[in-house]
């Protein structure tokens, strides 16, 4: 005889939803408690405070060492007549940034994408072969340096890293030393080192700026080609055999199967260490190049801005704060569109 349960089984029900007004989620989350009710007030008290204190400051601070220079911060140097060069660049480059962010959005073919950066860096060479690379800076040369350490450290660190976990033992050797050395100093010994030594075996072919994102290449991609290996390690050993089984070779499984999850496992880490870059290439100011930081100690040398020493910082902090913050953004919106850590 067929039971009830057995035609109509027991469903299990979500738990019903609660919903808290502004009042309940307040109360629960900041007054949950005598202790958490004192946190929340003294931390209210002590932002109050703060926010009160820097607000009375920016409204009486002279500004006129941002706002009468925005152009130098902007471009450094550029002469006048090249000046409709520099902003036709920077805006192909903002827009293609842009379609960049619709198209992976729309799901656009990589193709597409590398056909539209392609035609971009085209147009923008151009546009700057009349502009001399010494004359370019503030945030133009803050970005071209860390676009181009990027740019070129990332393939570099990717050679490194496969070359770490290499089966042949001289490739792995040259490898592991290449990373272990450079991690062993800091940024600022390479970018003297390449400052003083590289100018004995190329003379003055190379540039200050060229040299600076030499030394920033070469630090940056023994840091990628570890984040690399760690990625790499990641994917379980299996996958590989796996692939090996069906008869993919070794370069073949380490293509299209090791390396799309092992990138998707070391973006955090790679992001983290690209807005770290970033960061870094105010240290090119101790080798005389006139980034933002180079420009904001010049402009507190002229003899209007010397007590303007707060406002020039405060300016820096918030420049390097936005770029940061959107690096981190586009990095938090590519692990959520991959699903990293949910699936």
């Amino acid at each position: 005889m067929v039971t009830r349960a057995e035609v109509f089984p027991p469903q299990e029900l979500p738990p019903p939803e609660e919903r808290l007004g502004p009042l309940g989620w307040i109360r629960r989350h900041l007054f949950d408690g005598w202790f958490n009710a004192l946190l929340t007030v003294l931390t209210a008290a002590a932002v109050l405070f703060l926010g009160r204190a820097i607000w009375r400051w920016a409204v009486h601070a002279r500004w006129g060492v941002v706002t009468d220079n925005l152009r130098i911060w902007t471009v450094g140097l550029v002469p006048h007549e090249h000046l409709w060069r520099a902003w036709w660049a920077g805006g192909l480059v903002a827009a293609a940034a842009l379609l960049t962010a619709a198209g992976v959005r729309a799901r656009v073919a990589p193709r597409g994408l590398a056909g539209l950066w392609g035609a971009t860096v085209g147009a923008v060479l151009w546009l700057a072969a009349p502009i001399r690379i010494e004359q370019v800076g503030g945030l133009y040369l803050t970005l071209l340096l860390a676009v181009v350490a990027i740019g070129a450290s990332f393939p570099l660190g990717v050679l490194l890293g496969m070359g770490r976990v290499s089966a042949l033992p001289a490739v792995r050797v040259v490898c592991t030393v290449y990373i272990e050395v450079i991690r062993g100093v800091p940024l600022i010994t390479v970018l003297l080192w390449f400052f003083v030594f590289a100018t004995l075996v190329s003379g003055d072919v190379l540039t200050k700026v060229h040299r600076a994102m030499i030394a920033m290449t070469v630090f940056s991609a023994a840091y990628v080609g570890e984040i690399m290996r760690g990625g790499i390690l990641s994917v379980p050993r299996g996958q590989r055999e796996a692939a090996r089984a069906l008869g993919l070779s070794g370069w073949q499984a380490m293509a299209y199967v090791v390396l799309p999850q092992a990138f998707k496992n070391m973006i955090p880490a790679l992001v983290g260490h690209f807005i770290s870059l970033f960061k870094d290439t105010s240290l090119t100011v101790i080798i005389g190049l006139t980034e933002l930081v180079g420009i904001g100690r010049a402009l507190l040398g002229v003899t209007a801005y010397l007590h303007d020493v707060r406002e020039v910082y405060v300016f820096l902090l918030v420049v390097y704060f936005v770029f940061s913050y959107l690096m981190s953004a586009g990095s938090r919106a590519l692990e959520r569109r991959l699903g990293l850590g949910e699936r």
